[in-house]
């Protein structure tokens, strides 16, 4: 009754987060199919290159598709894992079997490769079970930086989605492969690695046919990250809003995250009523 969708959130990738092997139900597809899982960092992953790890994720979101009344499927921003410094992600041994054409000199590509194929599958999967549920993602706010390529946004991101995630956003907005994106603009105005204005124009002028919201990081409100987060009278939220409000393809706001409105920090909550 109040309009309200549900999206049902999802990582391909993430077998376990920070969570002993030993503590994790004999049952899960860690210990059922180990040969399908690496360890990096903390955590333990799902290797991208493996094609029954592909088939295996579409059968999973068929399954949440097909049995439940969901509106959506929405991934984060998390595919290939964030670099770690000094530790290489071990998919050699998969790069060699898969990678067919690729190997030896062009293991980025196929990473690319293997990302760009499930997500193309997965919203035909999607697609062909319930047409009407959509396919959203989430990404790190930064597609790529200018001075690696010049389509990319005026910002120094250490680590980007295309070179660092292997996920070209860009590129299954173009081609229509997802219904909608949710950039995660979690940086303040004006700030000099990745500007929120900055990041909100590049994704407005590159989001092609998808519906475009943008991701803001409601929680850094009040703390210690930056001044911007304190300030008066417009917090920083009120201020990237309305900055949204002059972006003609932006449809509205995704924020991150729930807990922070309990905290009602500098009275957000009212704010955002009134807005």
């Amino acid at each position: 009754k109040r309009g309200m969708e549900f999206h049902a959130w999802l990582n391909p990738y993430r077998a376990s987060s920070r969570v002993p092997i030993e503590e994790i139900s004999k049952t899960h597809i860690i210990h059922t199919h180990p040969e399908w899982t690496l360890k990096y960092g903390e955590n333990t992953y799902l290797d991208p290159g493996i094609p029954e790890v592909r088939a295996y994720t579409n059968q999973v979101v068929h399954d949440i598709v097909s049995r439940y009344d969901v509106d959506a499927i929405h991934f984060d921003d998390y595919f290939y894992p964030y670099k770690i410094n000094g530790e290489l992600f071990p998919d050699n041994a998969s790069f060699k079997r898969f990678g067919n054409s690729f190997y030896p000199d062009q293991l980025e590509d196929w990473r690319r490769c293997n990302v760009d194929q499930i997500i193309q599958e997965l919203g035909a999967t999607i697609k062909k079970a319930k047409p009407w549920v959509q396919f959203g993602i989430s990404p790190f706010g930064v597609w790529r930086n200018a001075d690696v390529d010049p389509t990319g946004s005026k910002t120094q991101a250490s680590q980007t989605n295309y070179d660092d995630l292997y996920a070209d956003i860009k590129g299954w907005v173009e081609k229509e492969w997802i219904d909608y994106v949710v950039p995660q603009a979690y940086w303040h105005i004006g700030f000099e690695i990745a500007d929120y204005i900055e990041i909100t124009k590049w994704w407005n002028d590159n989001s092609a046919n998808a519906h475009l919201y943008i991701g803001q990081s409601v929680s850094r409100l009040n703390t210690d990250r930056a001044p911007e987060w304190k300030s008066h009278p417009k917090t920083e939220i009120e201020k990237q809003l309305d900055i949204n409000k002059t972006l003609s393809k932006v449809k509205g706001s995704v924020f991150f995250n729930g807990s922070t409105f309990q905290r009602n920090p500098l009275n957000i909550v009212e704010r955002l009523q009134q807005y």
